[in-house]
């Protein structure tokens, strides 16, 4: 499991900016912040930011010699810079932070280093995340819940609709080594990085979820002139994207796994957000486009039916905070 390349460092946390001029220096400091027994490098890749973000990255850089950047003249989308910003790590371990999220653990880093250097067995160590709204210290849930904590995770508990959060992870570092594997989440989708890459990971091995919280991740909520995910896609333009990604997703890996609890989810949560979706022309066209032999299982009716456990599901989250 353990990378061949020659690792410089303990940890490498890499970082993915893109007009975060507002949080950058929260996410840094919550890095600095951190008690550590061990070397570490912060990584960053900026995907061609027009506001302050750059000179920020410029000035920490220029103060400390183990931060490196990379400035993107062109955009070339979130996952292809994540792509990017997981080759320039030289950490025996990896662990990523968004530019717009922080830590609210000082022992984060210590404690994931600490457990993967003695579970050999696991590739990753996840740890619980906080949903926060702006700038809000309150949360507004928690995931995953407590009842899927001190527990592995595997590939085949993914395609039954498990997830861990991504954001909470330190990895081996196993790029270099599964390369083609790791370059399928820039050709699948452009923006959309967790549904691939939490998949991807477990396909190398399993990761552990511990039941520590440790990230705030900020809800940016749909703001107009906010260069977001969230504020540029919004309603069917965010279901195609979904659905999209879960074809190519199929496609590239030649229907090998069964992703119909996936789809299952994503549809459920379409049906649910929009009163009568399949008398709307745009929500049936995209619907069309997932592969057949997943809708001729009755997909639209599992998908209906799947709509009270997700709000079970919403409910329980928001009672972990």
């Amino acid at each position: 499991m353990e990378s061949k390349i020659q690792q410089e460092y303990a940890v490498s946390v890499y970082m993915t900016t893109y007009y975060h001029e507002k949080y950058i220096v929260q996410a840094l400091e919550s890095i600095l912040s951190q008690e550590v027994d061990f070397k570490y490098e912060i990584v960053i890749s900026d995907d061609s930011s027009k506001d302050g973000t750059p000179s920020i990255l410029k000035r920490y850089s220029e103060k400390y010699d183990f931060i490196r950047v990379n400035y993107n003249k062109e955009n070339i989308g979130l996952t292809a810079n994540m792509f990017l910003a997981k080759q320039m790590c030289k950490g025996r371990y990896i662990v990523p932070l968004s530019g717009d999220d922080y830590w609210i653990d000082n022992r984060k880093l210590q404690r994931q280093y600490d457990f993967l250097e003695s579970h050999p067995e696991y590739v990753g160590v996840a740890n619980r995340v906080a949903a926060r709204t702006g700038e809000s210290s309150i949360n507004d849930f928690v995931e995953p819940p407590l009842r899927e904590c001190n527990k592995a995770v595997k590939y085949q508990d993914y395609l039954s609709g498990k997830n861990y959060p991504l954001n909470g992870i330190m990895l081996r570092n196993m790029i270099q080594d599964n390369i083609e594997l790791f370059s399928i989440m820039p050709k699948v989708s452009k923006y959309i990085d967790d549904i691939t890459d939490t998949f991807l990971i477990l396909l190398v091995g399993n990761v552990y979820v511990l039941d520590n919280v440790t990230v705030a991740y900020r809800r940016r909520i749909s703001v107009k002139g906010e260069h977001n995910f969230n504020s540029m896609n919004q309603g069917i333009a965010l279901f195609e994207k979904k659905i999209s990604l879960m074809n190519e997703l199929d496609t590239a890996f030649e229907g090998k796994y069964d992703f119909y609890i996936r789809y299952r989810g994503i549809v459920a949560k379409a049906i649910a957000k929009y009163f009568r979706p399949f008398r709307t022309k745009n929500f049936r066209n995209v619907y069309r486009t997932i592969p057949i032999k997943y809708r001729k299982r009755f997909l639209a009716i599992s998908s209906f039916f799947n709509i009270p456990a997700k709000a079970v599901e919403t409910i329980r989250l928001r009672m972990s905070r």
